[in-house]
């Protein structure tokens, strides 16, 4: 089977099918709890039985799926095996393997006597499965291709109806109500009517228990605490997420705007979608300057320590260049300094070959591939933290090749005027640098 991109009509489909059993999982295991299993049968071939086992069927599956869905890391899908089921392994497979155990339909099929509670019970594990249905609610909020008002409301009233459901349950079982279908949704009404208006429902103080009243209170206070989550999410829903989404969605619906007015073919328009998608998941925001997250937290600090912070993070970049290597930290420094950050989409050109150069590129993420248009032949392939077109910065000459990237690819730029700027500040360092050109020329 080959490796599903995560993102891919298919793994979205299942994903909504794995929210769907989540979903399932959260009404019923309460539910068969409270009612002991007299309203929905939940003995052995009984339609309790079906119904768990069914939906147990598509965790089971899922657990198997997961091994061929790939990952993106910085916008690079990876689709390799063996790194896709590593990833797999420390992260999920863990939780998936015990949301999947069939531990209830095993004491079923050995001990067919068994109180319906105690099944109910086992089933808990499958509730572990919340977390990947908020992730995928999270990749539907994220999407340029769906409502993320829609979403985010959707994803709130199920989380209020569940929390109404699971309180409505344990009234159920507490205030000893008669096992019926009707008894559950009058368990339900005095939930929601005590969740929603504090202080009221249809029993007096009088007529509880202690458990009850001490429940009661409970749920009061809750529906305090649920009252101020609605406001708050109601509140952050009608403001449309936050200032620099709003920014982002604005800024691309005037481009899609443009692009349609211009009738420009549809995939051209995918491809600038793609670009801005990755600029907003990467950098929360549409510019292309990938370290302006960097740079906003390092402009308060000290420069002796900006500057220590930013060696840290790209030195070895600049090192791995065989004319930097040895350098001063002071020249180093400056040559950081300089460095003027680019994001460019997959298959689009970083050189042609026959063109003069004037700066060299140091790959910080991403796959570029250099080859001969001449010769119609690839090179090489070139990843994070490779460099090319250094000879540029000494020499006046013609590019020898050409190179286009692989994936979207975060690159350093360096050009020769600046370069130059700083060569004269090191002028014994210079002498060094030109004779280990003349070696590799």
């Amino acid at each position: 089977m080959k490796i599903l991109h995560p993102e891919s009509r298919i793994v979205n489909s299942w994903n909504i099918l794995i929210v769907l059993t989540t979903i399932y999982n959260y009404i019923f295991v309460p539910f068969q709890m409270a009612t002991k299993g007299n309203i929905i049968g939940n003995s052995f071939l009984g339609l309790g039985f079906f119904l768990d086992l069914g939906f147990d069927s598509i965790l089971i599956f899922d657990l198997f799926l997961r091994f061929n869905v790939g990952y993106t890391e910085r916008g690079q899908f990876v689709n390799d095996k063996m790194h896709v089921r590593k990833n797999y392994f420390q992260t999920d497979f863990k939780r998936h393997f015990l949301s999947c155990l069939p531990l209830d339909i095993v004491a079923r099929l050995f001990y067919p006597n068994l109180e319906v509670w105690i099944i109910a019970l086992l089933r808990i594990p499958r509730l572990l499965r919340v977390f990947d249905s908020f992730s995928a609610s999270k990749f539907w909020e994220d999407s340029i291709n769906s409502n993320p008002v829609i979403v985010r409301l959707l994803r709130l009233l199920i989380v209020i109806f569940l929390v109404e459901h699971w309180v409505a349950c344990t009234w159920f079982l507490i205030r000893n109500i008669n096992i019926s279908f009707h008894g559950y949704l009058q368990a339900l009404y005095w939930s929601v009517m005590t969740l929603t208006t504090v202080g009221y429902d249809n029993i007096a103080a009088g007529e509880q228990t202690v458990p009850e009243l001490s429940f009661t209170i409970f749920v009061m206070m809750l529906g305090v605490t649920m009252y101020a989550f609605i406001i708050g999410n109601v509140a952050s829903v009608i403001t449309d997420m936050n200032a620099s989404r709003s920014r982002f969605r604005e800024k691309l619906d005037r481009i899609q705007t443009y692009l349609r007015e211009k009738k420009v073919p549809q995939g051209l328009q995918r491809k600038v979608r793609s670009y801005y998608q990755y600029m907003w998941e990467y950098n929360r925001d549409t510019s292309t300057d990938f370290l302006s997250v960097e740079k906003y937290y390092l402009n308060d600090l000290p420069r002796s320590l900006s500057t220590q912070i930013s060696l840290c993070l790209n030195q070895n970049l600049i090192e791995s260049v065989p004319m930097f290597r040895g350098a001063e930290p002071q020249f180093i420094e400056q040559i950081l300094a300089k460095l003027q950050p680019i994001v460019l989409p997959p298959e689009d050109y970083v050189i042609h070959e026959g063109q003069i150069g004037h700066e060299m590129y140091f790959i910080n993420h991403g796959e570029v591939q250099v080859f001969s248009e001449k010769d119609n032949k690839v090179i090489e392939n070139m990843e994070s933290g490779a460099f090319f077109g250094e000879l540029a910065l000494l020499y006046s000459v013609r590019r020898t090749a050409s190179v286009k990237t692989l994936t979207y690819c975060e690159l350093f730029v360096l050009e020769k005027n600046d370069f130059s700027q700083v060569m004269a500040d090191y002028p014994s360092f210079a002498d060094k640098i030109q004779e280990i050109a003349e070696k590799r020329r």
